[in-house]
């Protein structure tokens, strides 16, 4: 009992947060219910919008784009 707290966050196999570990979370999860969460989380109503539209897919990454008949590279401008 004598050992520190610590946090271990459940979606990476490390323990350790990743905004990729939340990320896939929220677009993976299940049903629309799933993302009643969000709104509980205590952040700036501005992150909850942005992860209500993550979760809702809507966001206009490139994929998305594509999927929305986008006409250009495909590639990311970051990993190419």
């Amino acid at each position: 009992f004598d050992q520190p707290d610590s946090t271990c966050w459940k979606l990476a196999r490390n323990g350790v947060f990743t905004v990729k570990s939340f990320y896939m979370d929220l677009v993976n999860s299940g049903p629309i219910s799933r993302s009643l969460h969000i709104w509980k989380v205590k952040v700036p109503l501005c992150i909850k919008i942005f992860m209500w539209f993550i979760h809702k897919q809507v966001i206009l990454t490139k994929d998305n784009l594509l999927k929305r008949r986008w006409v250009d590279s495909s590639r990311c401008c970051f990993c190419d």
